[in-house]
């Protein structure tokens, strides 16, 4: 395993090493389903990645909500929140500058991919889609 920070995308087989090299990783399920919103936070009870945490569209990733311009840092369906405020998310869920993050879904990729530019908007580098085998999905430790 490199000794770099993934920042594209990480295998399975070199995301099971990093998780069992102890050294810091977050792991983010993406799941979701714009015709029912609750698909993805049932797919994630039902089976994720050990210690993934469940990254919910339309909570952690947007401002939907909220429309007033001092939260929200665009607008549409699903606006993208403040920074501050998607910082402060990804510190209550125990986040920070040092760990490598590693987003996936069940969506071939739709929205890890959000989470992964919104990480590299938020200042971070050190963050990757899993290719699990050439679809992201959560095949490790399962």
């Amino acid at each position: 395993m490199p000794n770099l920070p993934y920042t594209t995308l990480i295998c399975t087989a070199d995301l099971q090493t990093l998780l069992a090299s102890g050294k810091p990783c977050k792991v983010f399920d993406c799941s979701f389903d714009l015709m029912q919103p609750d698909a993805g936070t049932a797919q994630y009870a039902q089976a994720h990645i050990p210690g993934a945490v469940y990254a919910h569209l339309d909570t952690a990733l947007s401002a939907k909500g909220d429309r007033t311009t001092t939260h929200a840092a665009s607008g549409g369906r699903h606006p993208l929140p403040a920074r501050a405020a998607f910082a402060a998310w990804l510190g209550s869920i125990g986040f920070d500058n040092t760990m490598q993050a590693v987003v996936y879904d069940r969506n071939g990729g739709n929205y890890c991919g959000r989470l992964w530019w919104m990480i590299k908007w938020a200042g971070h580098d050190a963050v990757a889609v899993l290719d699990a085998d050439g679809a992201a999905r959560p095949a490790v430790g399962a």
